[in-house]
């Protein structure tokens, strides 16, 4: 018999598809050159790690304005426009949590996410946050993976055992951080092969 009792799970990539592309193609008339080209230089990664970090949201729009006041539509549509990023789920991901949970497993979720835009994807995705037992939003605790503190934080939070837990995301760094504070991390790289991989850890046949 498996020793693990709790699944935890990264939101982007993971549980559904945030595509910025979607949003900037559209605002740029199908102009997929110009999308990506402010989502490389403007609406960038680093930047949008500050709101995972709790920043607030208008403190970031209102710098990034500032240093490109030619985009500043383009910038605060970021916000505004914010649902239109979303890709909607990751296929399969839905039916592997409800197999879980009929299994007796324990659903937890752990995401780097900006605690004002959090609350508009939980909304979209009920069906997939209903199911948790437990969230940790980085933005909340401005904290984010891959620190060890967050991990230990969800740990302490819901008296979890690193030892009887896995954690699944799409990035290997933060999948590294679940490993270094004793959790089991597995690399999602779609549905079918995180089926395998949780057949392996829990010793279980087929999903």
């Amino acid at each position: 018999m498996s020793r693990y009792k709790n699944i935890v799970f990264d939101v982007g990539s993971v549980l559904v598809n945030w595509m910025r592309m979607n949003l900037y193609t559209t605002l740029f008339h199908g102009d997929r050159e110009k999308a990506k080209w402010i989502i490389d230089h403007v609406v960038t990664n680093e930047w949008n790690d500050q709101t995972d970090l709790g920043k607030p949201i208008d403190e970031c729009l209102f710098d990034l304005k500032q240093a490109y006041p030619k985009y500043a539509p383009y910038i605060v549509a970021y916000w505004y426009c914010y649902k239109d990023m979303d890709g909607g789920e990751i296929p399969g991901i839905y039916e592997i949590m409800c197999e879980l949970k009929q299994r007796g497993y324990r659903l937890y979720c752990l995401t780097n996410w900006s605690n004002e835009t959090f609350p508009i994807v939980k909304e979209v995705h009920a069906r997939l946050f209903g199911m948790f037992e437990g969230i940790v939003v980085s933005g909340e605790e401005k904290l984010v993976k891959p620190n060890p503190e967050i991990y230990q934080l969800l740990l302490n939070r819901y008296s979890l055992q690193a030892s009887e837990s896995i954690f699944i995301d799409d990035r290997q760094v933060n999948v590294d951080g679940a490993n270094h504070v004793g959790i089991h991390g597995i690399l999602f790289t779609g549905a079918q092969d995180l089926k395998q991989q949780l057949c392996a850890c829990l010793q279980i046949r087929h999903f």
